[in-house]
């Protein structure tokens, strides 16, 4: 379930974007959760107990009306420059990880002041930290915004089980984007694990087809 975007009137460094909030949502493939699994709004240091790593500036001025008039007058997001948040996974079959037959949903008010031809900027993702204890792929997914064709597409890229050629990297661009440097963007993806065809991907509310 996706909530719409309000109406406008492990860890990766992150540079030259803002964030406003991270909402991470996990299903079975029967149950649909009502709740999020997790949830940052980087409102206050209380509300969004993560580690800090390298440059990230908190108490940035984040979407606020008139041009988002659901959002609050004050509403606050965090400028990460190089720097990153560190989340602590629990271990073995915590509720960041996911195999065949999970629904995952990710969503996140996003504003990039830079984006190349063909770069990625992780928003949030599931491995890769750099430990001497994991392989250095170890990533199981992420929610990125990647540029092309002059805008900002989102990048979701998920790993599965080893094929028989090796291969169990997957990357999925969106076919909508949004202008970089032009404010706050609200984006979104789903994906049951195992079933390729179930990924959908949302800019500012409107859904968009991908490959």
């Amino acid at each position: 379930m996706i909530p719409p975007a309000p109406s406008p009137a492990e860890p990766v460094p992150m540079p030259f974007l803002h964030l406003l909030s991270l909402i991470l949502i996990l299903t079975s493939g029967v149950v649909q959760a009502a709740d999020p699994v997790a949830y940052w709004d980087f409102g206050t240091e209380e509300t969004a107990p993560l580690e800090i790593r390298g440059n990230v500036r908190r108490d940035q001025a984040g979407p606020r009306p008139p041009e988002f008039p659901d959002m609050a007058a004050d509403n606050t997001a965090v400028q990460v420059d190089g720097g990153y948040f560190v989340v602590p996974d629990t271990g073995p079959d915590s509720d960041f990880d996911f195999t065949n037959g999970d629904t995952i949903t990710l969503e996140a008010w996003v504003n990039p002041t830079s984006l190349g031809e063909g770069q990625p900027r992780y928003i949030i993702g599931k491995g890769r930290t750099g430990s001497p204890k994991f392989a250095r792929d170890n990533q199981n997914w992420a929610l990125r915004v990647v540029g092309a064709e002059g805008k900002a597409k989102i990048s979701f890229l998920f790993a599965s089980k080893f094929s028989s050629d090796g291969k169990h990297w997957h990357r999925w661009t969106s076919n909508e984007g949004f202008p970089v440097s032009t404010g706050w963007h609200h984006i979104a993806v789903t994906y049951q694990f195992g079933n390729p065809e179930s990924i959908r991907g949302w800019v500012n509310g409107k859904p968009t087809d991908g490959k």
